[in-house]
């Protein structure tokens, strides 16, 4: 059954706040934990909003962060965003440079170097099953998004060598 068009969002059964107009309080008094359902995002979404974050780093992946056992590595400096929220270092591409369709997940590591490698380990694994996919895919067909976001992958990835 398609939702009405006209819906206001203080209508949305899946906002846990009650918005009412002219109200203006960033937690209303009657909101509870309880009221949160499964459509709550990731753990990693969860952590990033709901953490103390301390600094935003802007910062460059190389060649160099790929690990030596993934199947691409970065032939491309790739830009990324790195988000200390005190606990984790949390890695995730920058949209305006490598606009990659879908849910993008940031990747936590200890250490700035290890969110690095993870998010370089992450792109090569993307790149890897887009590759699958498109080969089993009948007659060639990929979704459309799938398919750009593996030409932009391609930009940036190169096959690992074979040394």
């Amino acid at each position: 059954m398609p939702e009405p068009v006209d819906r206001t969002i203080a209508e949305d059964l899946a906002s846990p706040v009650d918005i009412q107009p002219g109200k203006d309080e960033a937690t209303p008094p009657d909101w509870t934990w309880r009221r949160i359902s499964s459509s709550l995002p990731n753990a990693a979404t969860f952590n990033l909003s709901h953490s103390d974050v301390s600094r935003v780093i802007i910062d460059v992946l190389h060649a160099s962060d790929s690990p030596p056992e993934a199947p691409f590595v970065i032939s491309k400096d790739i830009p990324i965003i790195i988000i200390d929220s005190l606990d984790k270092y949390w890695a995730g591409e920058a949209k305006q440079t490598l606009p990659l369709n879908g849910i993008r997940v940031p990747v936590e590591h200890d250490t700035i170097e290890g969110a690095k490698r993870a998010l370089a380990a992450d792109l090569a694994a993307q790149m890897r099953l887009l590759l699958l996919l498109s080969s089993s895919a009948r007659e060639g067909r990929l979704a459309p998004q799938l398919r750009q976001n593996m030409e932009m992958l391609s930009q940036f990835l190169k096959p690992a060598s074979q040394d």
